[in-house]
């Protein structure tokens, strides 16, 4: 098999497409001090309020103990707070609180107009087939 070069290979692209395209928005969140990772939990309980600790793990692609550490620490800043619930004290439901709906909200009208920007290049037909594409793909890849 001839060795092919790395611009050819699909995964490559892919995840330099995300690192590039990400760039542009990471540089906004870094004025608020917020990082990806942060961004990406405090969107997802944002989403879906009393979002649990595995649910969470597996939608910010990160291993739960390290979203259970990064949850502590938005805790600890005032931006999530933990609920158990006394009938099912083994898990833990996470909410914005008010400071952290306040810094969420902004940043998401500045996530939308970043990819909207981005996908400006791409006609209407060809970001709804992009957006199909994507969704097979990440919905055959436990298959794999």
């Amino acid at each position: 098999m001839p060795k092919q070069h790395f611009n050819d290979y699909l995964l490559y692209q892919m995840a330099m497409a995300s690192h590039v395209i990400s760039q542009g928005f990471h540089d906004e969140l870094a004025k608020t001090d917020i990082g990806p990772v942060a961004w990406r939990i405090l969107y997802c309980v944002w989403s879906s309020p009393g979002m649990r600790l595995t649910e969470l793990a597996r939608h910010v692609l990160y291993k739960q103990p390290r979203v259970t550490k990064r949850v502590a620490q938005l805790e600890k800043e005032g931006l999530l707070e933990k609920i158990v619930k006394k009938e099912d004290r083994r898990n833990v439901y996470l909410h914005l609180t008010d400071k952290g709906k306040a810094l969420v909200v902004p940043l998401i009208k500045k996530s939308e107009d970043h990819e909207n920007a981005v996908f400006s290049v791409l006609s209407p037909d060809d970001l709804k087939s992009f957006r199909k594409t994507l969704a097979v793909l990440i919905a055959s890849a436990d298959t794999i």
